[in-house]
């Protein structure tokens, strides 16, 4: 049988390696989760952004050729009875 004179509990860290190792966490917090959180609010950003320009070009007001009606007529919910 073998007898070990050591110290019996965990090695204590250096304040230096703590402190490194606190930044490390950090940091892949930043990179990891981060993105998760950001992603969505870009994609809701673009697709705003497709949409505002999509209505814009179905809003253009088009040259009026000859035998169409000058202005549109009204139909669908709420044009009104007439």
């Amino acid at each position: 049988m073998n007898v070990h004179a050591g110290q019996a509990g965990p090695q204590r860290m250096s304040m230096g390696a703590a402190m490194l190792r606190v930044l490390l966490t950090l940091l892949l917090f930043f990179v990891v989760f981060i993105p998760f959180l950001i992603a969505p609010l870009l994609t809701l950003g673009a697709g705003y952004l497709v949409y505002v320009v999509w209505r814009s070009r179905g809003s253009r007001p088009r040259s009026v050729t000859p035998g169409s009606p000058a202005a549109p007529s009204a139909s669908g919910f709420g044009a009104g009875t007439s």
